[in-house]
């Protein structure tokens, strides 16, 4: 069901381009399913210069998030490699993949999901951890609401029942 899903998603955009960054070994197969007839380019397979460029050309970015906080509808992405964030912020429109069970109720639980994650990392190895919540919104001074000006339009986030994630 899921790559039925993301290639209705990218169908429905238009995508030509897709990146892919920060997903789980096991679940690049079936993403790779669902992108067969598009381009497709998985970050960490590039060169950091290759990967930049890769993102700046997609339509479509699809990431993974570690979590997601209900009460505030916001996602945690933890990146061990900055390129891979160039995959949530540079396409127009950004996919997320998350396990259902990995939803937490408030910023609380978020905060002390976070800083687990980073306890438990290796001296030089903490990741980034970024909150998504949509797309950027600003306002200018005759105080019109613009979104999508700093990143992607628009944010589909795909709830993995069936996997429990890393």
């Amino acid at each position: 069901m899921t790559p039925v899903l993301l290639e209705s998603i990218l169908k429905g955009h238009g995508a030509n381009r897709v990146v892919v960054a920060n997903l789980p070994r096991e679940l690049r197969d079936l993403v790779a399913v669902a992108l067969k007839d598009l381009s497709i380019a998985f970050v960490e397979d590039l060169p950091s210069e290759d990967a930049l460029a890769a993102c700046a050309a997609a339509d479509v970015g699809i990431t993974w998030a570690d979590f997601a906080i209900a009460e505030d509808g916001a996602l945690g992405e933890v990146a061990r490699d900055d390129t891979a964030r160039l995959a949530a912020s540079l396409p127009i429109v950004h996919v997320v993949l998350l396990p259902a069970g990995r939803l937490v109720r408030d910023v609380a639980e978020a905060m002390a999901f976070a800083g687990g994650l980073l306890r438990s990392s290796g001296p030089g190895q903490r990741p980034t951890i970024t909150f998504i919540s949509g797309p950027s919104r600003t306002g200018d001074i005759e105080l019109r609401l613009l979104y999508g000006v700093h990143g992607p339009h628009s944010l589909h986030v795909v709830l993995l029942d069936w996997y429990e994630g890393r």
